[in-house]
């Protein structure tokens, strides 16, 4: 019987694990949806405000204005985002989601990764990086 018992429970722990890397998983990818439409708008502030504290002890507003603006000024806006590679960390202080992105600018392509710190309902950027030759040559 306690066999029994210890299976059941190990199983209702895992199906809740499950459960909760997916919905993690999910509430990180429309966050970059977000992200893309405020990148795309020139919603730069909306974007800080919104990010994780260890974002923004990272670095000032005025630095990620900047990045940003050079993203648009040389990538241009985000046409087509493609997921390539996705990974979740749950902790007890919350859960790390890490979303990588094959991305179709209007001027060129790129890759994008971004971490999200979920904590509760709230899904906030902890780091965001974009590659693209582009960023060097234009």
């Amino acid at each position: 019987m306690r066999i029994k018992l210890f299976i059941v429970l190990m199983l209702v722990v895992a199906l809740q694990l499950s459960c909760g890397v997916k919905k993690g998983k999910e509430n990180a990818e429309r966050a970059v949806e977000r992200f893309h439409n405020q990148l795309n708008a020139g919603q730069f502030h909306e974007i800080y405000a919104e990010s994780d504290e260890a974002f923004k002890k990272a670095a000032t507003e005025e630095q990620v204005n900047q990045l940003f603006d050079a993203v648009r000024r040389k990538l241009g806006t985000v046409k087509f985002a493609k997921l390539t590679g996705w990974h979740v960390n749950a902790t007890t202080g919350g859960t790390a989601v890490t979303l990588g992105y094959d991305v179709d600018f209007s001027e060129g392509k790129g890759t994008e990764q971004f971490v999200y710190h979920i904590s509760g309902d709230k899904t906030m950027l902890l780091n965001y990086n974009v590659n693209s030759p582009l960023l060097l040559t234009k």
